[in-house]
Order: C-alpha cells, then structure tokens, then sequence
C-alpha cells in the first residue's frame, strides 16, 4: 500500500495536530467571543494533542484553571503549565464534576460516543452559574464532494462514513448538534459551520489521508473497500491534480448557563 509520507512523530499525533491546524482557528474565534478571562476554570473534554488547552492556559492566567481530558493522554507529552493539569479519565463512565466549571469545551468527541447525549447533557450540568458550553462537532459526509468527480474517493469517502455507523459513532452527528445543545436547557448564544476545501498533493490533504491511512485495515477488513482500491485512492490523493474536495464539515454551537 502507498502509505503517507513517513513523520518523525506518531502518525496519530501528527493527524490530531493537523485536525487542530484546520480548525483552531474558527475555535479560538468563538472562545474569544464567549469572552474566556483570566481566573477561569475550564475543561478542555477530549483534548487530543493539546492545542486549545494551551491556548487556554493562556488566556485564563495564574489565576485561572483548566483541566486536558482525554481517554488517551499520551498525545500531550510536554505540554506543561502550572495552571494545566492532564487528566487521562474516560467521560462516559466518569463525569465532570457538576458545577465547576465556568467553560466546558469539546470538538469531535460526542459523534464518536454512543450515549452522546447524556454526555452533552453531563457537560451543562458541570457548568457553574453563567458559565459556558461550547461544543463543536463533525459531520464527515462533506469528503463525498469532489470535484472533478471521482467514483473512487466518493467510493472511500462513502466507507469511511459506514465504518463509523459499525464502531457505534454517527458521522452525521454535526447536523443534529443544535437541537441536541438546545435540549440541555442552556441559553443559545450561537453557532456556525466551518469547512475547508483541499486540493490533491497539498500539505493540507494530509489530514484526509492519514484518517483514510488510520481506518484502511479496518476498511478493507470488513469487505467495505479492496486493497488495491485504497492504494488507488491513496494515489489520488497524495498526486499533485486539480482535485479539490471538502473536508469534514464542523458545526459548533455554544451557550450558557442561566445565573441562579
């Protein structure tokens, strides 16, 4: 098979750093926005690599708290601060403490959980008085846009979004988020959708094609695409060409929790 170019980092590191590169900065809008301030207690749920823990570390100061949790806390090697603490704890089984915190922040997590809701709802309860929820979330049927069309990258486009009805995920999860978030009870302050159109052979398609690496063996496992299909497809996407698709879109929404 036609892997992707081989990185001095672990390859699901470098995934989850890309992810973060495409769509940090729509988040970071939307915190700033919120108004995160200094003294803040915050709980990045899902952290992955780090990256808006850090910022978050940040913005909240000395004074301020936040906690990175994540079922997998290997991805955070070296990321440090006194007001940083990792947490390796499994939000399904364990849940945040209810009202603690004055912002709860999550990005493609919940579509990947099969009690997603009560999670959300898990999340509104760890809110303290006018503290606030931002959660973002995938939908992956965007990657079947592709133009020129290719019958082969809808085709893998298409396994990919099967193999996660399998694992017990919905990659459909982004367009159900709203009435999801309205249901906790908080007060609606807004949302949004970002996506990114990526062409063939760039840097940016990297991150489609280490998603599509990750999955192969299980793709092909269950008789969902051959082997040479996805080296194929591989190919396609890693060959400089006028190919252009979307990556996933991400709809974030984001509320608050009424003073009492």
């Amino acid at each position: 098979m036609h892997k992707p170019a081989e990185h001095e980092s672990d390859p699901e590191k470098v995934r989850l750093e890309q992810v973060a590169a495409l769509t940090d900065p729509a988040t970071i809008r939307y915190l700033e926005q919120i108004g995160v301030r200094e003294g803040w207690t915050c709980a990045e749920v899902g952290a992955g690599a780090g990256s808006i823990a850090r910022w978050l570390s940040n913005r909240v100061g000395h004074f301020g708290k936040v906690h990175a949790i994540d079922i997998e806390t290997a991805y955070m090697e070296g990321l440090s601060a006194p007001n940083l603490e990792i947490r390796q704890q499994d939000i399904t089984t364990t849940p945040l403490d209810e009202g603690a915190y004055d912002l709860v922040h999550s990005k493609i997590l919940l579509m990947h959980l099969p009690d997603r809701e009560r999670v959300l709802g898990e999340f509104a309860k760890a809110l303290k008085p006018g503290g606030h929820l931002l959660v973002e979330e995938a939908d992956i049927r965007s990657i079947q846009r592709v133009d020129p069309p290719s019958p082969l990258l809808t085709r893998a486009a298409t396994a990919l979004e099967t193999f996660f009805y399998f694992g017990g995920a919905d990659p459909g999860y982004g367009m159900k988020l709203l009435p999801a978030f309205r249901r906790t009870g908080l007060r609606f302050m807004g949302t949004d959708c970002q996506l990114t159109a990526v062409q063939a052979g760039t840097p940016e398609m990297q991150t489609i094609v280490l998603s599509l690496a990750k999955l192969a063996p299980m793709i092909t496992k269950v008789g969902l695409m051959g082997q040479k299909e996805i080296e194929a497809a591989f190919d396609q996407l890693q060959q400089p060409s006028e190919t252009v698709l979307y990556t996933p879109i991400t709809v974030s929404v984001w509320g608050r929790r009424d003073e009492d």
